[in-house]
């Protein structure tokens, strides 16, 4: 999380501010919309069209604490409108991002046939993850994959927790079943 005096800082329209900002964030708010959107495309346009809306919008910002779930908040609607758009989302090639997310999660396997097994289990997952209804899938990511709480999560997608716990018990039962 980022210091709230950055954020002010950036209020106050200090451009160095606001570059912390997006180089704190950039790699997150891509990962939210192509976790979402499975078009890598379309999440880089969602990055610059987020962080437009974060430089020309931030002086509105009343609370600068609620500055990370506000800035999901927008990631989240330009991914739906982008969807409402498209009306189809893409097969996603998971080879890239199962290489991509054992970098991150710095799996380093000695065995090369463990390393298989390894990518083989995400790639499923991730698939299982893709096959969900987009509102469930954004709801497991935003937990899972940005380690938001339910109560954030709800602020985000305009939902009560309920049916974020829904969503999310929904979501994973789905999954388990595949």
């Amino acid at each position: 999380m980022i210091d709230v005096h950055v954020i002010e800082l950036a209020k106050r329209n200090d451009d160095a501010a606001f570059d912390t900002i997006f180089n704190t964030y950039n790699q997150k708010v891509y990962k939210t919309a192509w976790l979402i959107l499975r078009d890598h495309q379309l999440a880089e346009d969602i990055v610059q069209d987020v962080f437009l809306k974060v430089y020309s919008q931030i002086c509105k910002l009343s609370n600068s604490m609620a500055f990370e779930k506000w800035l999901y908040k927008i990631t989240v609607n330009l991914c739906f409108k982008a969807i409402k758009k498209r009306k189809k989302v893409d097969v996603v090639q998971l080879d890239e991002y199962t290489e991509k997310l054992c970098a991150d999660r710095n799996v380093s396997i000695a065995n090369p046939d463990l390393l298989i097994v390894h990518k083989e289990i995400i790639k499923r997952v991730m698939k299982a993850i893709y096959s969900l209804p987009i509102k469930n899938r954004t709801a497991l990511i935003l937990f899972y994959f940005n380690e938001l709480n339910i109560k954030e999560i709800s602020s985000i997608v305009n939902s009560s927790e309920g049916t974020v716990k829904s969503r999310l018990f929904y979501g994973k039962k789905i999954i388990k079943n595949l």
